[in-house]
């Protein structure tokens, strides 16, 4: 078979692997890989090549997409639709696997909607473990595992100077799987999601409970990013002008998104890459993989656009 690949949307590590492994056991089965770089765009505008297992040995531990990502707004249009299918056409790819989230899989339904011969089959790779059905996504824990590293070294500081108040926001959107884990694993007092909703008022009392309850040491205060305009900063500024507290704000952005992805994600990479490359090969049409009480399942593409219920059990 003639498969394409794409990595769509934010770039998650874990990406690189699964597509490593799907180009070697691909070959392996006598399958021809072509990538196409920039996600959606890149198929657009004819950017492609063959891929081989040559190329690919050291990607199993580099973060990002070596075949680069990139969002598409555009993919709304029939217009672009119809130029995505076409150059899909002329390709004469059989099967499409797109590495992204939920917006990826909307975006890749909607081409084959204009290409019902196309069978699109999904891996699902975003740091915010947002999609729906799966308990896990590709990139999540090499996230956690960098918010940890973080938090220890804040914390070696934030234990030899009591009296502090640090607030973290993490990567994540409107998804709390990242803030919330920090709190389950005993590094912080309380959490701020968008599950969870707190008012201002509640999260300055919960501070000030902390600081009384907690002898020595500092108080650590998770925040989800919610919609990018940083609450923490603000509610910060008002606790400060009204209580002299010294409290300090630590955004970590993008570079939670990148380094290298953790053993876990792997794992689990080439777990998602074998599935995606049964799934085109057995005639499973339209779906995508997911990670579920254990295994992996394949669920009906057209689900992504549902909203994954928050559960921190299966974080």
């Amino acid at each position: 078979m003639k498969l394409g690949v794409i990595t769509s949307g934010g770039d998650a590590p874990g990406m690189n692997p699964c597509l490593a492994q799907i180009i070697r056991e691909g070959q392996k089965r006598g399958h021809e890989i072509i990538g196409f770089e920039g996600g959606f765009r890149g198929i657009a505008e004819n950017r492609c090549r063959k891929l081989s297992p040559e190329e690919v040995t050291l990607w199993y531990q580099r973060g990002g997409t070596c075949i680069k990502t990139g969002r598409f707004p555009e993919l709304e249009k029939e217009s672009a639709q119809k130029k995505v299918a076409e150059q899909l056409r002329a390709h004469r790819i059989e099967g499409l696997l797109v590495l992204g989230g939920d917006g990826s899989f909307k975006g890749a339904l909607a081409v084959h909607r204009i290409f019902p011969e196309l069978n699109i089959i999904g891996i699902p790779c975003t740091i915010d473990n947002n999609v729906y059905g799966s308990d896990y996504t590709l990139g999540f824990d090499t996230a956690l595992n960098t918010q940890t590293t973080y938090l220890d070294g804040l914390m070696d500081t934030g234990e030899s100077l009591d009296g502090r108040v640090f607030f973290i926001e993490t990567l994540g959107a409107y998804d709390g799987y990242l803030a919330q884990s920090t709190y389950l694993m005993g590094m912080a007092e309380f959490a701020v999601l968008d599950e969870m909703p707190m008012e201002e008022e509640e999260i300055i009392r919960k501070v000030l409970q902390a600081r009384e309850e907690k002898r020595s040491g500092s108080i650590y205060v998770m925040f989800s990013e919610s919609d990018g305009k940083h609450r923490c900063l603000r509610i910060a500024d008002v606790i400060r002008d009204r209580y002299n507290i010294n409290i300090k704000c630590s955004i970590l952005g993008f570079s939670q998104r990148g380094n290298a992805p953790t053993a876990r994600d792997r794992l689990m990479a080439s777990g998602f890459a074998d599935r995606a490359i049964r799934a085109m090969e057995t005639g499973v049409k339209n779906q995508y993989i997911v990670y579920r009480k254990g295994e992996f399942q394949y669920m009906d593409i057209s689900n992504a656009s549902k909203k994954k219920v928050f559960d921190w059990h299966h974080i």
